[in-house]
């Protein structure tokens, strides 16, 4: 009997791998920041030196190949001083994934410019170049492309559209911390690569972002945007010293990240390939399981990525794998097996909870043009995915091989028992 009905879970008692990971190593880097008297980067230096701040832009972007990086406070942030950076505003449009968080067309109106909302390949829920050329306009002027949990967009196809249109590419990999494309890091490819750093996220600060370039132009402008209108001195900051310096090239506002975020973050940095590589571990032992499951595949990954990044584990599924149950009661069903969360990926933006631009008034006309543009399109591929594809958070993947045999085994038996999901007493 399903566990959802009252019968044994598959695992029961044994609990998954904690996420964020933590040990002393973080609680000294943390509280060197609390007693260094210099909480942000605002404030002066008492004893000398980069701020904490400063130092984890420099070391991200390092870690993704680029020349530049700018802390900033969350991904939401790091998306709109990319947009203001490269001179987006009103009457822009900007192409958006309907495959994804609120925030990048958020981010778009925000800026004042217009957020076309674009279909997505229906298997691995990412933009295709295809889906760019349907929605290019005389208006369109950036294009956000966004990695989505466990795979990349085609980056040599989207940088091929973008090219060749005069777009500029600004890559979402909040959900792809160090992916690399052809031994390249994702972020890297487009003008500006922009990421989360929250909590749930593999590089994970709590609240946070940042954006990496390696134009220094870009660099020096969105260092402005994000601190009202500041930038960073030349040298290293002596004692008693303000490192942020009113340049007033360009009017910012005030996104920065706080100095104990950035301790955090430099500790977790330093852990991020090892638990990339067993993350990988698991998920190929995970693949090699799927195999043997009628109905079951893993989302696909393209063959140029040689290192991804798990953000969420997606498994895709065939259409009456699971019988008649719609995908909220297969995810409530593996739920109740596995002690640990099974879930549908988000709703498209297109009919999403979250984006609700008619209810500010500044976004309000901008919407409507979007909507005006959106006229008759439709999005299958984004429907088609979120209904077919299951998701884990990647902490499942930090565990032992015994922890992937038990997801596969309830998978295997919640496929076995699909008819009984429907029955009397079941989750809805």
């Amino acid at each position: 009997m399903l566990a959802i009905h009252g019968g044994t879970p598959v695992r029961a008692g044994r609990a998954w791998p904690a996420w964020p990971q933590y040990d002393e190593r973080t609680e000294a880097e943390l509280l060197a920041a609390l007693r260094s008297q210099r909480w942000s980067v605002s404030w002066y230096s008492p004893r000398g030196g980069k701020s904490r701040e400063r130092l984890f832009g420099e070391a991200f972007a390092r870690y993704t190949g680029a020349a530049h990086g700018v802390s900033v406070d969350h991904g939401s942030g790091a998306l709109v001083i990319a947009l203001e950076a490269l001179g987006i505003g009103p009457g822009d449009e900007v192409i958006v994934p309907a495959m994804t968080w609120v925030a990048p067309a958020s981010a778009v109106l925000r800026v004042g410019a217009i957020p076309i909302l674009v279909d997505v390949d229906p298997e691995t829920g990412c933009l295709t170049a295809e889906h760019i050329r349907t929605a290019l306009s005389a208006r369109t002027k950036a294009v956000i492309a966004v990695h989505l949990a466990c795979t990349t967009v085609r980056l040599d196809e989207i940088r091929t559209v973008t090219g060749a249109s005069g777009l500029a590419l600004i890559e979402d990999c909040s959900q792809a911390h160090g992916s690399r494309w052809a031994g390249r890091t994702v972020g890297t490819f487009g003008e500006i690569g922009v990421f989360s750093l929250g909590a749930a996220k593999t590089l994970a600060g709590g609240e946070a972002g940042a954006a990496v370039t390696d134009s220094r132009e870009l660099y020096e402008r969105m260092l402005m945007l994000r601190a009202d209108s500041r930038g960073y001195t030349r040298h290293e900051p002596a004692a008693g010293e303000y490192e942020l310096v009113e340049t007033g090239a360009v009017m910012g506002a005030n996104y920065c990240m706080s100095e104990l975020t950035a301790a955090v973050l430099l500790d977790q940095l330093q852990r991020l390939d090892d638990q990339h590589a067993r993350r990988e571990t698991r998920a190929k032992e995970l693949e090699a399981g799927l195999a043997g499951i009628p109905g079951l595949a893993p989302v696909p990954v393209p063959a140029p990525v040689d290192r991804r990044a798990v953000y969420e584990y997606g498994i895709r599924f065939r259409p009456g794998t699971f019988g008649a149950a719609p995908i909220e009661q297969v995810a409530a069903a593996l739920t109740a097996e596995l002690g640990t969360r099974v879930y549908p990926p988000r709703d498209p933006l297109h009919r999403s909870a979250l984006l609700r631009p008619h209810t500010k008034p500044r976004f309000a006309q901008n919407w409507s043009r979007a909507a005006e543009r959106a006229t008759g399109r439709r999005y299958p591929g984004a429907d088609h995915y979120r209904a077919h594809t299951l998701l884990v958070h990647h902490s499942v993947l930090l565990g032992e091989r015994t922890d992937i045999e038990d997801l596969l085994t309830a998978l295997d038996k919640v496929r076995a028992h699909a008819a009984d999901l429907l029955a009397e007493g079941t989750l809805a």
